[in-house]
């Protein structure tokens, strides 16, 4: 049974999992090795699970584990284009 932890970008237990048996550790590279993290919700919806992921796979205490940077994207992005809509020309 596949059990999605990032709905965003389908992050499995199991992807989580190899990662770690990969020997990435650290929130941050599992968020850039996976892409768990980065999707539109930034996190927001997926951030405890994917800890609590690495937490039980990595046998290191939730309260441990760093929560990664959350970067903005570099120039404004219109809510339309984020819920699949077209992008609307300000110009």
């Amino acid at each position: 049974m596949k059990t999605i932890i990032c709905l965003c970008h389908d992050v499995t237990d199991g992807d989580i999992r190899r990662a770690v048996e990969l020997g990435y550790r650290h929130p941050e590279t599992i968020k850039r090795f996976t892409a768990s993290l980065m999707g539109p919700c930034q996190g927001k919806a997926c951030r405890e699970s994917v800890l609590d992921a690495i937490s039980r796979h990595a046998g290191v205490p939730r309260e441990l584990l760093q929560v990664p940077t959350a970067r903005p994207p570099a120039y404004p992005i219109p809510m339309g284009l984020l819920a699949g809509g077209a992008a609307v020309d300000d110009g």
